[in-house]
């Protein structure tokens, strides 16, 4: 896999006390555009002549569904990812990050599975899957006893 990799000076990611920056390592959102290191666009923002690579590019490319790799690698450390995580604008776009890279993987897993379908040995269960739709987990039916009692809870509740 050849994964874009513009790996950022960690000195960069947090103020003279070593506290990690959040928002304001994005271009988008820093009021001192000195701090910015990164975009959270879909791609690779200019600004006043410098290139301020997309997080988000760098965290679909890198195809780590543990996020742990992406988060020392771009980050200062798995706990400064936390603290993204814990960030009510950045959740919002680590959040569709997941989806995405999710949807991506489902993609790749799927294309290569109807490669396995058509190959002249052993596609018999690949079809099977394809045939099935196994990709799809949406459950069907009547919901969980847990999530009938969840609702019936916060209804209880509401009516206090």
């Amino acid at each position: 896999m050849d994964v874009f990799n513009p790996v950022v000076d960690k000195d960069l990611l947090s103020n003279e006390n070593d506290v990690p920056f959040t928002q304001s390592l994005f271009i988008e959102h820093a009021y001192d555009t000195s701090k910015a290191v990164y975009s959270w666009g879909n791609k690779d923002k200019k600004y006043k002549g410098k290139v301020y690579p997309s997080l988000k590019c760098i965290y679909i490319e890198m195809e780590d569904l543990t996020e742990y790799q992406f988060a020392t690698t771009h980050l200062i450390s798995w706990k400064h990812w936390k603290k993204f995580e814990g960030n009510a604008i950045l959740k919002k776009h680590i959040d569709e990050w997941r989806e995405e890279l999710e949807l991506k993987m489902r993609s790749q897993a799927i294309r290569s599975i109807i490669e396995q379908s058509t190959a002249e040995s052993g596609g018999y269960q690949a079809a099977r899957y394809l045939a099935d739709k196994g990709w799809d987990k949406r459950g069907a039916g009547r919901p969980s006893e847990r999530y009938s009692s969840d609702i019936t809870r916060m209804n209880d509740f509401r009516k206090k």
